[in-house]
C-alpha cells in the first residue's frame, strides 16, 4: 500500500508494482478554499477546471455545499492521481463506463484500475494494476437499520449483528455496507449482486468468506480496512 499526501504536484509517481495499491485519503473543508500555490494543494477554482463538462454538470446537481465540495475533491483528485501515474495533463484525460458504470480510462494501461468514494467531508481515491474498490461513510444514525439489514447483510452477518454491544451495532453495520460495497466495486458490478449474497468477516483483519459464482473463489479478493 503507497498511501499519498497529496495528488496535486507535478512529479509523475513511479510505476505500480503488482498487486501494489496507490491510496489517497483526503478531509474536505467546504468552507474554506486553500490559497492558490499552496504546496501540493489546488484551490476549487484550479480543482474546477480539471474536471470535463459532464462531471462539472453533475457537481452542479448537488444541493448542498459539502455534497458538491466532496464530488469536486474525489473526482479532480482522481484524476490528478492518474495523471501522475500515466504521466498525462489531469484535464486532458477521458473516462468510458464499463458494463456496469465503472470508469475505466481511456487510452490507459490494460491493467490499470482505479476506484473513488466521496462523503461529506471526506473523499478517497485508489489505483492499481488488477480490480480494486474503495467506499468510505460518514459515522451517522440509520433510523431503519434492521431492515436494511435484510437488504445487505447475509443472515450469519445479521446474526454477527445482535449479538454485537448495542453501543457499537451501528459502526459494525457501516463497516459490512463499507467493505461489501468497495469489494463490489472491484469486480465491476455494483448492486447488479445484491451485497446480502456476499459473506465477510467486518473484524479486525476482514476477510472474504464466500461470493456468489460470479464474482470466483472468496479466495481470489482481499479486504483492507482499519482495525475496529
Amino acid at each position: 500500500m503507497r498511501w499519498l499526501t497529496g495528488v496535486a504536484t507535478a512529479s509523475a509517481i513511479e510505476p505500480l508494482e503488482p498487486e501494489e495499491i496507490v491510496f489517497w485519503l483526503a478531509t474536505v473543508f467546504p468552507s474554506r478554499d486553500v490559497a492558490a500555490g499552496e504546496h501540493d494543494t489546488l484551490s476549487i477554482e484550479q480543482a474546477a477546471k480539471v474536471l470535463d463538462a459532464e462531471e462539472t454538470d453533475r457537481m452542479a446537481r448537488f444541493l448542498h455545499i459539502e455534497d458538491r465540495m466532496s464530488y469536486l475533491a474525489a473526482h479532480a483528485g482522481a484524476r490528478l492521481l492518474l495523471g501522475r501515474l500515466v504521466d498525462r495533463p489531469a484535464d486532458a484525460l477521458r473516462f468510458e463506463p464499463s458494463a456496469h458504470g465503472k470508469p475505466v480510462l481511456v487510452g490507459g494501461p490494460a491493467n490499470l484500475d482505479f476506484s473513488l468514494s466521496h462523503a461529506r467531508g471526506a473523499v478517497a481515491v485508489a489505483a492499481a494494476c488488477m480490480p480494486i474498490g474503495v467506499d468510505i461513510e460518514p459515522l451517522r444514525e440509520i433510523a431503519d437499520m434492521d431492515s436494511i439489514s435484510e437488504i445487505v447483510l447475509a443472515a450469519e452477518e445479521r446474526k454477527v449483528l445482535r449479538n454485537a454491544p448495542v453501543a457499537l451495532r451501528l459502526r459494525l453495520f457501516l463497516r459490512y455496507w463499507t467493505l461489501k460495497e468497495a469489494l463490489l466495486k472491484a469486480a465491476s458490478v455494483g448492486f447488479t449482486i445484491p451485497p446480502n449474497t456476499v459473506i465477510i468477516d467486518a473484524g479486525a483483519s476482514p476477510a472474504v468468506l464466500s461470493v456468489p459464482d460470479a464474482l470466483g473463489s472468496a479466495a481470489e479478493w482481499r479486504l483492507i480496512a482499519p482495525a475496529v
